[in-house]
């Protein structure tokens, strides 16, 4: 069982909206052995046992920060305001939900990373918008960087000097 889980969220038929499990499919196959991948629904709260007992969750979601279709962002759940007025995810129980309340029932990862794509178009469709698909090698990428990287050391551990 790996201790790395890898989540793609989104809906399929909302076209830059699915981006999440367009990379996880585009992952199959290029993650190293044992890392998790799971195609994430919309409503998040499906996603507490995933990431129960993992060391690292990172997720890839759609986002909508009224930047470039396209664009990346990179971020951990701390850097973000609790109280938003863009909400982290675009669905109705959302990432920031399901974080918060994985922490409370201390069942969250010790480790979360969320790369988020700026989406373009979120009306009906099964394909993406072509500035989101093109964005989808990068964001694998990052991905690929980010299971690579060392675990974070946690403070005050018996090792630690002060």
């Amino acid at each position: 069982m790996s201790d790395i889980v890898v989540v793609g969220i989104g809906n399929l038929i909302k076209t830059d909206d699915g981006v999440g499990v367009h990379a996880v499919r585009y992952l199959e196959g290029k993650v190293p052995e044992g890392v998790e991948l799971v195609e994430g629904s919309i409503y998040c709260a499906d996603l507490f046992n995933i990431i129960e007992g993992k060391r690292k969750a990172i997720f890839i979601d759609a986002i909508d920060a009224g930047e470039e279709p396209g664009a990346i962002f990179r971020f951990t759940p701390d850097e973000v305001k609790q109280k938003t007025t863009r909400p982290l995810s675009i669905h109705d129980f959302g990432l920031y939900e399901l974080i918060l309340t994985s922490r409370m029932m201390g069942q969250c990862p010790e480790e979360i990373t969320i790369f988020a794509v700026q989406v373009e178009e979120t009306g009906f469709g099964d394909r993406l918008t072509e500035r989101v698909a093109a964005a989808l090698p990068r964001v694998c990428e990052l991905v690929l960087s980010e299971i690579a990287r060392p675990a974070v050391a946690k403070l005050g551990g018996a090792d630690e000097k002060p």
